[in-house]
């Protein structure tokens, strides 16, 4: 799993209680052209391909673009691709940011989201918000369903919250600390088993994360394409 080894290192990832089992990235990849321009929205320092722009809320490393979600500064219908994976949990505001991500999309482009269900509390400054799969496909109702399903499994989502379940005995924020690492050395193998789970019929249920992919539909207007929002 290159993206999390990226993002957290080797030897950290293996005592994450998680693990992307379905990862998906790459296959949304897969359906760009070559050509393709692609926007990372939170992209938190990673850089997925070597030429995408990447856009945060808060300098770091590799950031192109220094942007509010619910406010891009970018044009309209911009993107080929735009990806926005396990960011909007930490917007106070998904709606309003969903709606500038369908914006910067180019009809006929595709958008890739990923967010957490069953995941502990995660600060990054805040955390406000979990989705079902049915509440991630809300907010992209209006595009053509590409696929969807889940990434991060049942097992995954339950190690998560046993580590919150052990730090609900501390008392104090060394004790937490304590707590917090104590829990994730007990659980840190369960989340293998989502190798097995991942894409169970029922995995849904208890995901630790839910994602989509979506197209934007191509307006027509007698028979030619219309990129504006009035023909």
């Amino acid at each position: 799993m290159p993206f999390l080894e990226a993002k957290y290192g080797k030897w950290k990832q293996l005592f994450e209680p998680f693990i992307v089992a379905n990862q998906r990235i790459e296959a949304t990849l897969a359906r760009l052209s070559s050509d393709a321009l692609i926007c990372d929205i939170g992209a938190g320092g990673r850089r997925i391909t070597p030429d995408i722009v990447t856009v945060d809320a808060f300098w770091a490393k590799d950031t192109d673009i220094l942007s509010d979600a619910a406010r891009l500064g970018i044009a309209d219908d911009t993107f080929d691709c735009v990806f926005c994976t396990g960011t909007l949990e930490h917007l106070p505001d998904p709606w309003k940011s969903t709606r500038e991500i369908a914006r910067i999309t180019k009809p006929g482009g595709l958008v890739h989201i990923d967010t957490p269900f069953m995941q502990g509390y995660h600060s990054d400054p805040h955390d406000y918000w979990r989705f079902t799969q049915d509440g991630l496909r809300k907010l992209f109702e209006d595009f053509e369903k590409v696929e969807s399903g889940v990434h991060i499994g049942p097992a995954s989502g339950l190690s998560w919250l046993f580590v919150c379940f052990c730090q609900a005995f501390a008392r104090g924020p060394f004790m937490r600390k304590i707590m917090f690492r104590l829990g994730r050395l007990l659980v840190f193998p369960w989340k293998y088993l989502d190798t097995l789970l991942v894409k169970s019929p029922y995995s849904y249920l208890a995901a630790g994360g839910v994602y989509f992919v979506g197209r934007k539909p191509i307006v027509t207007f007698n028979g030619e394409e219309c990129h504006d929002t009035v023909c």
